[in-house]
């Protein structure tokens, strides 16, 4: 059964051996649960959240909790869901696992209270705004308006940390870094680069390619997060030390008795 009538946009086809299935929620379940089992997650029911924090969790007596944005998932995304959420997933799974909710969470906050909290841009170690000053320089094309700059709260994963987020408001582009960041051994580069790296997202938005598919990382995108000078030295900085990260917090989560999620 559906929540609503709305959400039937969310239904279209698609195919289980070249035969074409009307897509409901059933269909979908039952292809998330099963892709799961295969994967080794312990898993026999589906509950659907609308978390914007957490887009999927193994809970007690096999439920697996997914966002509603998963509605619309196909196998392939599932693949790479469930080996995140097992801790085995590669780079190619990682990176479909990121763009798909890039590509689906709803990108403008509600008019009604939400889950996004933004903490003030003057950190423990690091001002935003400051760092923001200093990158400014690099635009080709001024944003009007300013963008609102601010840390999110300290959030990693098991295997992955999203260094920064942005969304679209009523008040302007809303730029965030993870407060992960906000830390005495983290190199002032790094933050910079993922504060350009959102900044560019803003200047360069998505767009569908010849496919219909939707691109967030356009070639315009690329052109632009190449004139940071620090590119290259900032992104292995944060490969080589994304594993130090996760630990640090894991070591929190596991003292505050989180579970496992992403």
């Amino acid at each position: 059964m559906v929540d609503n009538p709305q959400q039937l946009s969310l239904f279209d086809t698609f195919k289980i051996n070249s035969i074409p299935v009307l897509r409901t929620e059933e269909n979908v379940e039952e292809l998330a649960i099963t892709t799961a089992r295969t994967g080794g997650l312990r898993v026999s029911t589906i509950k659907w959240k609308s978390n914007r924090q957490v887009m999927a969790s193994v809970g007690k007596s096999g439920v697996l909790n997914l966002h509603t944005i998963y509605k619309g998932a196909d196998q392939l995304d599932f693949e790479a869901l469930t080996k995140v959420l097992k801790g085995n997933a590669g780079g190619p799974d990682r990176q479909r696992f990121h763009e798909f909710i890039e590509q689906h969470l709803p990108n403008h906050m509600p008019n009604s209270p939400s889950r996004i909290k933004v903490l003030p841009p003057r950190g423990a170690f690091y001002d935003l705004e400051e760092i923001y000053s200093t990158i400014n320089p690099l635009l080709l094309s001024k944003l009007d308006p300013d963008p609102i700059i601010g840390w999110s709260p300290a959030r990693v994963g098991r295997t992955q940390v999203t260094w920064g987020t942005h969304r679209s408001t009523s008040d302007g582009p809303l730029v965030m870094v993870n407060q992960v960041l906000d830390d005495y051994d983290i190199p002032n580069y790094v933050v910079e680069h993922i504060l350009w790296h959102e900044i560019c997202h803003c200047l360069a938005p998505p767009s569908k390619g010849e496919n219909g598919k939707r691109h967030i990382h356009t070639q315009e995108f690329k052109r632009l997060e190449k004139l940071y000078p620090r590119l290259h030295e900032a992104e292995k900085w944060e490969n080589n030390n994304v594993g130090k990260i996760i630990r640090r917090h894991l070591r929190i989560n596991r003292r505050n008795g989180n579970g496992q999620s992403r």
